[in-house]
């Protein structure tokens, strides 16, 4: 009776077409569902299947040197605000004195910037609130400022520890991920864990190690503390040890580790372009005392400003201050002029030379070559290519390729190595 009811029903146009239709979404609906198990099952045999939500989780992905299994490991970013220290006011005073010093003598430096660079446009768009507060020559607002600079996110990194544009996907356990994973990629270099290997395994294993026995193990390896000073500057990082790590921390801790490999008798040691100074600060717990920063006005105040609470006041030098062979000496760029032929053991560069005018590149090469004895190291990007460091030296005479890799702990760095003819 039923058969015969639907068999009846089907000859009714606008019914037949009603079970079509539906016939149709049920197939459809399957064959959606078959391909949604099917992809489902490619995501959790992927490099990273903790990390696929949403879209936006490709943008951590691409940024890690290790997969994350599913679940994402246990890691939370945590956040340090800066305190007021009853020292503040005193080094914000040496840093206005001296940053208009350099200002001054800019004018009549025969060593110019020319036309416009990345860091040209980002201190004229990003930072007009704190030169305002320079201007003001009022030390009382400008340890204030700075104790509340780099709260919020920015674009631009180097500066600062808080999250910034090294990270697209801003989910705080994505960014602490990432800042693992750097730690990780340290420990891996170290030989303390060993290096995964997708083709034969593991693969995905050391993002899960346990990161306070970790970070001691590191420790113990290098023989120094790698906890870094908090306090001084926000910083967004991960809880390891007894300290807190942003991912620039272990940067410039690696940095520290190559130019302590490469310096036979510990210094003089030369950086241009040292941002905030976290390699000269590392360097110096390997008792390499004797480092010269190099660098634009502004940022040569916000080193100053992290240095002289880092590592102490009687330790850090700046421009237009008496220099010590002993301390670290934050000078501006030009100030590479009065370097002495011959004096420096090793110079580096990171995050820098690709970023500057053409005109500052081959001078600061013609410098490099001048004042150094042995070594140059560059740990930088090739985003600009063909304007690369490579390209830059290769064209220049006076240096020999000693060696040329990928950076152990910055996805998408070349690490160079040139001895000075």
């Amino acid at each position: 009776m039923n058969k015969l009811i639907k068999k009846t029903l089907l000859l009714v146009p606008l019914v037949k077409k009603y079970v079509d239709s539906s016939h149709k979404i049920r197939t459809n609906l399957l064959e959606n569902q078959k391909c949604l198990k099917e992809l489902n099952s490619l995501i959790m045999a992927s490099r990273s299947p903790g990390l696929f939500d949403s879209n936006k989780d490709f943008l951590t992905e691409r940024l890690l040197a290790h997969p994350v299994k599913d679940p994402m490991p246990s890691i939370t970013l945590v956040s340090e605000c800066a305190t007021e220290k009853p020292n503040s006011v005193a080094i914000a005073d040496r840093l206005i004195r001296s940053y208009h010093k350099a200002l001054e003598d800019e004018e009549h430096s025969s060593l110019k910037r020319d036309g416009e660079d990345l860091w040209t446009g980002l201190i004229r768009n990003e930072l007009p609130e704190l030169l305002e507060t320079i201007d003001r020559k009022d030390p009382e607002k400008l340890a204030k400022y700075l104790r509340e600079f780099g709260q919020s996110f920015v674009w631009f990194g180097g500066i600062t520890s808080c999250v910034d544009g090294y990270n697209r996907n801003l989910d705080p356990q994505h960014v602490a991920v990432t800042y693992l994973d750097k730690i990780i990629c340290l420990a891996e270099y170290l030989g303390i864990l060993g290096f995964e290997n997708p083709e034969s395994g593991p693969w995905g294993d050391n993002l899960n190690v346990d990161i306070n026995d970790l970070i001691f193990k590191i420790e113990k390896e290098i023989g120094i503390e790698v906890s870094p000073p908090l306090g001084i500057i926000h910083t967004d990082g991960v809880k390891a040890g007894k300290g807190l790590f942003h991912y620039r921390h272990i940067n410039s801790l690696y940095s520290a580790i190559q130019i302590d490999k490469l310096s036979q008798q510990h210094g003089p040691i030369c950086e241009f372009g040292g941002g905030l100074g976290m390699t000269a600060m590392y360097a110096r717990r390997f008792g390499i005392m004797d480092y010269t920063l190099l660098d634009l006005p502004i940022t040569c105040l916000l080193a100053g400003h992290y240095l002289l609470h880092a590592v102490g006041e009687d330790q850090v030098s700046l421009y237009g201050e008496t220099l010590s062979d002993d301390d670290i000496k934050i000078l501006p760029y030009w100030e590479c002029l009065s370097i002495p032929d011959k004096s420096m053991e090793l110079i580096v560069n990171q995050d820098s030379l690709p970023e500057i005018s053409d005109n500052l590149i081959n001078e600061y090469l013609k410098q490099i070559k001048r004042i150094t004895k042995k070594y140059f190291l560059s740990i930088n990007h090739e985003c600009f290519h063909p304007r690369t460091v490579f390209n830059f030296v290769r064209s220049s005479t006076g240096y020999d390729p000693v060696s040329r890799s990928k950076c152990w702990v910055r996805e998408g760095y070349i690490e160079e190595v040139y001895r000075i003819k």
